[in-house]
């Protein structure tokens, strides 16, 4: 993972946003950092609506100020971590982008190039563009996304859980996460009753193994699972995500649904 990608969205999260990705970038020797506040564009995702010239001209500035309140913090933050700009060449390239633009295009492109996607958990006082941010970066990236909970102030990767499941999607997820799992202090691969973990999974990998329990229902498997975080003091869990699609699971309900409503731990999730 030499590069990653942050997508800011709340200012109140975007120092812990910023930091998680200073660590993780630390921790596996990467050099480069693109953070990203997309502006909306006007007309964006509003169907056969159309806006008028003042409301077109309210809607970008209230943009342009929620990207340079974002902006302030992206430097107060830069200089804090990496100190003055000559200090910083022999350091982690570190890029601005806040285009007007559709989140799907930027996020398709640049979210391709990235070993792994930082963002915040799902609110639902976002913005349709923030909801296809999060959609874009799951379904056009390919690549894996970290979800870090409002407010995280510990470190990430140190005491993991990995939840398993015979399916592409979480051996996509393990398999992705490897590059994390080196400066772990303790991994467990949780396992519902009967599911044996393949012994190919995590070749090099030290790991304990838990089995959880049959559960009945998604939001129940999804709970439990939040519960054995909680118990074995878990900063990351890592998991296959959306098996079957978003708009499926939304309507039959899923783990990751559940999971992404409820922003209690640091979340590694692969599509």
């Amino acid at each position: 993972m030499q590069r990653c990608l942050v997508i800011l969205n709340r200012p109140d999260q975007a120092v812990v946003l910023l930091s998680q990705a200073a660590a993780l970038i630390k921790q596996v020797g990467g050099d480069r950092i693109d953070v990203l506040a997309a502006r909306e564009p006007p007309n964006e995702g509003v169907g056969p609506l159309s806006m008028t010239d003042e409301s077109i001209f309210v809607m970008r500035q209230d943009q342009r100020e929620w990207a340079a309140s974002l902006h302030t913090l992206f430097h107060q933050w830069l200089e804090q971590e990496y100190g003055s700009p000559a200090d910083r060449l022999s350091a982690v390239e570190v890029n601005w982008l806040d285009p007007e633009i559709a989140v799907e295009r930027i996020i398709s492109g640049y979210g391709k190039d990235a070993g792994l996607i930082l963002l915040s958990f799902p609110d639902k006082r976002d913005s349709e563009q923030k909801h296809r941010a999060l959609r874009a970066a799951i379904f056009e990236t390919g690549r894996p996304l970290l979800l870090v909970p409002p407010f995280w102030d510990r470190p990430c990767g140190r005491r993991v859980l990995m939840a398993w499941r015979d399916t592409p999607v979480c051996r996509r997820a393990f398999t992705s996460s490897r590059v994390l799992l080196a400066q772990a202090k303790s991994i467990t691969v949780l396992a519902s009753d009967g599911d044996a973990v393949p012994p190919d999974l995590l070749p090099g990998v030290a790991y304990e193994t838990g089995y959880l329990p049959h559960r009945q229902g998604a939001d129940a498997v999804a709970q439990q699972l939040l519960d054995t975080a909680h118990t074995e003091s878990a900063d990351l869990l890592v998991m296959g995500g959306y098996q079957h699609g978003m708009l499926f699971n939304r309507i039959m309900g899923s783990v990751t649904e559940y999971m992404l409503s409820h922003p209690a731990i640091p979340i590694f999730l692969q599509h």
